[in-house]
């Protein structure tokens, strides 16, 4: 008993140590470039109305004018998740849910070394415009010394989206769900059923079949077999869009940190995704979504998942406490057996003298 109680403190000994020894989670950070833009324009506008709005557009360059051409594209998704899919093309056919006929901007614009200009631009939609969501991209070129264009790296994008009020096919399929593993290190993205690596966040894929643009909202709830439960009110932080069409992966964090992040010299706060403290075991997890435009019915989606978190070192620690268990168990049986067979032979011995 006392070699088992042994074996079981060095199998825990073992167990923190190899804990300790794990290489702590990498940041990196994000550059950008000269020129500072609003990413994503959204509306609402009525059949047979129209908006005016403004562009602020900043050159954060501190000697050089910033000359751009201002260009309206349509796109599309590239993967599963938020990157646009640019149709550059000059005979790129127009796109069912294409906003350009109805955004009207001027094609040019110089801003001075570190400032900034405001550009007006309108959206309008047609009398006859059925209900529905559409969508396009302001693409801003920077101009190259030699007269060219410096390429995309260089310049920028605003996604404008425009939502026509009325009855439309909102229609979201949830086609995957439970945890989820970013690309790392090597390592593709993708959904985990089993991984030694802690989980820290969980996912959803859904595919859009109906005729406007979605943003759910909703819960996440993560379970671990012995009773602890992590909540995720916040399942679509970033507010995204699944497109038309588009079969698209979100991603929440089971545990959200704020840090501080530095932009052009200005400090902001950034949510970021840290370790939640999962214990190793089986987990099960649930999912309830709701989307749905205004005037709309509002839709639900439920569904269920679950994975296992086996760490190294806990399957390292399980081995060793199953080796030491069955040494114990053989010890145990083997003393069990000499002490049946001990009696029997004293009476072999005892029956023999007496002859």
């Amino acid at each position: 008993m006392k070699r088992f109680k042994s074996i079981v403190l060095a199998a825990m000994a073992l167990l923190v140590g190899v804990a300790y020894a794990l290489p702590a989670p990498e940041v990196q950070a994000q550059s950008s470039a000269a020129l500072s833009i609003v990413p994503k324009k959204n509306y609402t506008i009525e059949a047979g109305k129209s908006i005016k709005d403004t562009l602020t557009i900043r050159n954060l360059d501190d000697v050089q004018p910033l000359q751009l051409t201002l260009r309206v594209v349509d796109f599309t998704y590239n993967d599963d998740g938020g990157t646009p899919k640019l149709m550059l093309a000059e005979d790129a056919p127009q796109t069912t849910w294409s906003l350009k006929p109805f955004i009207d901007l001027p094609d040019s614009v110089t801003i001075a070394p570190k400032s900034s200009k405001t550009v007006d631009m309108s959206v309008a939609i047609p009398a006859n415009q059925g209900a529905g969501s559409f969508y396009s991209a302001i693409l801003y070129s920077s101009g190259a010394p030699d007269g060219g264009n410096v390429g995309l790296s260089a310049s920028g994008v605003t996604l404008a989206f425009a939502t026509v009020p009325g009855e439309v096919n909102e229609n979201l399929k949830l086609e995957k769900f439970g945890a989820y593993q970013v690309a790392s290190q090597g390592k593709e993205a993708g959904y985990k059923f089993m991984t030694m690596d802690e989980p820290q966040m969980m996912a959803y894929t859904l595919k859009n079949e109906g005729n406007v643009t979605a943003s759910p909202v909703g819960t996440i709830k993560v379970k671990h077999m012995f009773g602890k439960e992590y909540s995720i009110t916040d399942v679509n932080p970033n507010q995204s869009l699944a497109l038309i069409g588009q079969t698209r992966t979100f991603s929440a964090c089971i545990k959200l940190k704020n840090e501080e992040a530095s932009f052009n010299g200005t400090q902001t706060q950034t949510r970021v995704c840290e370790s939640p403290g999962l214990w190793p075991g089986y987990y099960s997890s649930s999912l309830e979504l709701f989307y749905g435009q205004n005037g709309n019915q509002t839709k639900e989606i439920v569904g269920s998942a679950s994975f296992w978190y086996l760490p190294g070192w806990f399957i390292i620690a399980m081995i060793v406490v199953l080796l030491a268990l069955a040494y114990f168990i053989w010890r145990t049986v083997y003393k069990i057996r000499n002490r049946s067979h001990a009696p029997k032979s004293s009476k072999i011995k005892l029956s023999s003298r007496r002859k």
